[in-house]
C-alpha cells in the first residue's frame, strides 16, 4: 500500500465515522451539559493520532518530493471538500500541523507550488494558527 493510499484510508475512515455521528445526533445532544455532541467523540483524537503515525512512518521511510506533494495536496484539500459539518472541517484543518515531516521531503519547486495552492485554498484571514505555520513553512521551503 502506498503512502497516499494509507493516508486516504485513514481519512476516509475518520470522515465516515464523524459523518455517521453527525447524522445520528439528537437535537438535544450537548444542550445544558447533557449528553455529548459529535464534536466530543474520541474519533477525532483517534484520527489525529492515526494520521500522525502514518505520516511519521512515511517520513521515516522517505518518499520522493512528488509523492510527498501528492500526499500533502490530498490532506490539505480534504478540509476544502468537507466544510460541513464544522466539527469535521476544523479537525481536517487542525491536522495540517501534523504534516511537517512530509513538508521536509519536498524540494523547493514542489514546496513553492504547494504554497501557492495552499494560499488559494485557505485565505489568510480564515487560517488557524497551525495553518499559518504550515503556509510559512511551505513558502520558506519553496524559496530555497
Amino acid at each position: 500500500m502506498t503512502g497516499l493510499e494509507r493516508i486516504q484510508e485513514t481519512a476516509s475512515g475518520y470522515i465516515a465515522e464523524a459523518e455517521r455521528l453527525e447524522r445520528e445526533k439528537k437535537p438535544t445532544d450537548g444542550l445544558f451539559g447533557m449528553g455529548s455532541k459529535p464534536a466530543d467523540d474520541p474519533c477525532h483524537d483517534r484520527f489525529a493520532a492515526d494520521l500522525e503515525a502514518v505520516i511519521n512512518d512515511i517520513a521515516a521511510q522517505g518518499a520522493a518530493s512528488s509523492e510527498a506533494r501528492e500526499m500533502l495536496s490530498f490532506i490539505y484539500s480534504l478540509a476544502s471538500e468537507h466544510r460541513e459539518p464544522v466539527s469535521i472541517y476544523w479537525m481536517l484543518c487542525a491536522v495540517h500541523g501534523l504534516t511537517m515531516p512530509l513538508i521536509g521531503l519536498l524540494d523547493a519547486e514542489d514546496a513553492a507550488a504547494l504554497s501557492r495552492d495552499y494560499a488559494s485554498m485557505f485565505r489568510r484571514w480564515e487560517r488557524l494558527p497551525v495553518q499559518n505555520n504550515v503556509y510559512k513553512t511551505l513558502r520558506s521551503k519553496g524559496k530555497t
